[in-house]
């Protein structure tokens, strides 16, 4: 399955009829900075080939910067690829108004841009999607597995230093302003606390566990969603 190409055909023709797929299962990965949200998404593709092999593992895929290219393309929304790349967000308390009416709209018509994929995403299924609220996006949709990963704030400014080639004061500073820009995100757009655990099917710590054990725990969670999704499909046409 190529995402990619199937979402812009799908944007390029801008049919009237409903964006639908097989139905596959799909991962979201909410996570503070620092917490390991793109190292998870890489292993536990590799973790379902070897939960499920088969079909069933074939043809995933991790979007996060992908999905950064994908909104790029659109030339009318004026925002460049580093731009999407940082996933910053910022709330407009303090901006001059007109400032303010400029920017609340360019955020409004990106964001709605990216929600807008990641539904599409989440509708073909097979992917995991690593932040822009996914687990918000897609919180109807009764395949998804959301997650989220926490660790403890020294641990996450030491992977942060070593990410970014900084010093701990630099590395703190980041982390904190990814957090409250995610933050911010999630309660402007949907009225929620990105910290609420109701929002997740796990909340996992990534100081207490290694990758490979959260990653082979998510995997077999896909697979057992996947099997109660067929089950109760099956006993609505009994």
């Amino acid at each position: 399955m190529n995402h990619a190409a199937i979402i812009r055909q799908y944007l390029r023709e801008r049919r009237d009829e409903e964006f639908v797929a097989d139905a596959y299962p799909f991962v979201t990965i909410s996570r503070e900075a620092g917490a390991g949200g793109h190292t998870l998404a890489r292993e536990i593709l590799r973790k379902l080939e070897q939960v499920q092999p088969g079909d069933f593992s074939e043809g995933w895929e991790v979007f996060d910067h992908k999905l950064c290219a994908l909104i790029a393309e659109d030339e009318k929304l004026g925002v460049s690829f580093d731009q999407l790349l940082t996933e910053e967000y910022r709330s407009e308390v303090g901006q001059v108004v007109q400032e303010l009416i400029e920017q609340r709209a360019k955020q409004y018509a990106l964001y709605t841009r990216v929600f807008e994929i990641v539904r599409m995403l989440a509708t073909l299924g097979k992917c995991v999607i690593v932040g822009r609220a996914g687990m918000c996006v897609t919180a109807d949709m009764p395949l998804g597995v959301h997650v989220r990963l926490v660790a403890p704030e020294p641990v996450r400014v030491k992977r942060m230093m070593k990410l970014l080639d900084v010093g701990e004061e630099e590395a703190l500073r980041k982390m904190r302003e990814q957090d409250r820009d995610r933050h911010r995100l999630v309660k402007d757009f949907f009225g929620k606390n990105i910290d609420d655990p109701l929002l997740y099917d796990a909340v996992l710590n990534t100081d207490r566990l290694a990758i490979p054990e959260i990653a082979e725990v998510v995997a077999r969670m896909v697979v057992q969603k996947m099997a109660r999704f067929r089950k109760a499909v099956a006993s609505r046409r009994a």
